[in-house]
């Protein structure tokens, strides 16, 4: 497999089709964690909605019947819908077991993965990780102990995330000398005092505790980038020495603004990355190139058109693909989880425009003909979907006076056209749909 490859899309997908069978040294992946959010982030002195962390049933029953009509994850999976019933909670977990599903499939057999958790899920997911990667193989509960300066009012102040270690197999890296601490008595020397060993000098250092006290980014950090679950490199720098050698394959299946992969360039490893925001992916590039002097011939990036003919060849040899990037073009949106059965709505987001208040608003995409009733059936689906705006997606030589006109028709909500017509040549050229600004 090709080193260095950022990859936009569903990680689902994109291992399924472009990662083969234990080919990964050491996986991070920092998911969503269901918490009900809408998650913000910062680029270029525009703010955009960097993912929904909510979940819907609906939207998972695919997932579901995958991992569920396997045998070894069945009995799991048929417990869940019990205790947890068909919605979000159940929705989640199906979502994140189909993709852990295929980070086992992708590790070496001495690989390892770190799953980062926070206790809204963490108890589910460890059930998870047990059945998809075998209760022997369970290393360590990590507590990230970070503090919190803030004070409960009703309970005591989190200050802490799970992260979750888990092995293929007994025979795992764990670089224990790269990682040791001082001795807390202060002493810098100690001796064996039994075994063969006796009277020789033991390592300078002991094996650090499963609680890893580090400060979170605050907002003035020097490493912000503007990305909302932004970690700290150097908690990504310690988990990729601990499990890997240089030279390794390092993957983050939810890459986010690119620590883990920022980590792994700095060590030397090989990265994989994979997000489905394409404004992530956007941040990545513009970090990696301000940090590093990389060839970037040497860095492949994948299901990202870089020019409107780009995006033609994508619409004609994946449509899904092509789909989702299109649909989520716009700062603020992001493209279906489900994109069969959205009854003409192909992404969603909301524009804060004010504290506490936000514009809905969805967007469809076609690659291929177009005509005015498709910017009418459009229109509907967005009064059904009860959004704000919408954005129209079509390839420039698709669009027709009467579809403008129809598109007019539809009238105007906070002096900009309820529904706008927004080509992929539009957005290679640097324009934008007229989207309400933040008063």
């Amino acid at each position: 497999m090709p080193p260095n490859r950022l990859y936009f899309g569903d990680c689902l997908d994109v291992m399924r089709e472009d990662v083969p069978d234990g080919s990964v040294d050491l996986i991070y992946l920092d998911p969503p964690f269901n918490s009900k959010r809408l998650y913000n982030a910062y680029m270029g002195g525009a703010q955009w909605v960097a993912f929904d962390d909510t979940w819907r049933w609906h939207e998972a029953i695919d997932d579901f019947d995958d991992v569920a009509g396997t045998v070894e994850l069945a009995g799991m999976m048929e417990g869940m819908r019990r205790i947890l019933g068909e919605g979000p909670n159940l929705a989640y977990l199906s979502y994140m077991a189909n993709r852990l599903r295929e980070c086992r499939r992708v590790l070496t057999e001495r690989g390892s993965i770190y799953l980062h958790c926070d206790p809204t899920m963490s108890h589910y997911l460890k059930v998870v990780m047990d059945a998809i990667f075998g209760r022997k193989n369970f290393r360590n509960e990590i507590v990230w102990y970070y503090k919190n300066a803030s004070r409960g009012k009703r309970q005591l102040a989190k200050a802490h995330d799970i992260i979750f270690w888990y092995s293929m197999s007994d025979d795992y890296q764990f670089h224990r000398e790269r990682i040791l601490v001082p001795f807390e008595s202060g002493m810098t020397e100690w001796r064996y005092t039994r075994g063969g060993q006796r009277g020789q000098p033991m390592p300078t250092g002991k094996t650090p505790d499963d609680v890893v006290e580090m400060p979170s980014l605050n907002a003035m950090a020097k490493e912000r980038v503007g990305y909302p679950t932004q970690k700290p490199l150097s908690l990504l720098e310690r988990i990729i020495t601990t499990s890997s050698n240089e030279g390794d394959s390092v993957m983050d299946p939810f890459c986010g603004c690119g620590t883990t992969l920022h980590a792994a360039q700095a060590l030397d490893r090989q990265w994989t990355g994979i997000d489905i925001c394409v404004n992530a992916c956007k941040v990545i590039e513009t970090r990696l190139r301000s940090h590093f002097d990389i060839i970037w011939s040497d860095v492949e990036f994948i299901g990202m058109p870089k020019t409107a003919e780009d995006a033609r060849t994508l619409a004609e040899i994946d449509s899904f693909r092509f789909e989702r990037w299109a649909a989520s073009l716009v700062d603020g949106m992001e493209a279906n989880r489900k994109q069969r059965g959205d009854r003409g709505i192909d992404g969603r987001g909301r524009i804060p425009v004010r504290k506490g208040e936000f514009v809905d608003i969805v967007s469809q995409v076609k690659g291929g003909h177009t005509g005015p009733g498709d910017v009418q059936a459009f229109n509907g689906a967005r009064q059904e979907a009860g959004a704000d705006l919408g954005v129209f997606t079509c390839f420039a030589d698709r669009v027709t006076p009467r579809m403008r006109d129809a598109a007019a028709n539809a009238g105007r909500f906070m002096d900009v056209p309820v529904i706008q017509i927004h080509t992929i040549e539009d957005y290679f050229e640097g324009r934008a749909p007229r989207i309400p600004r933040p008063l």
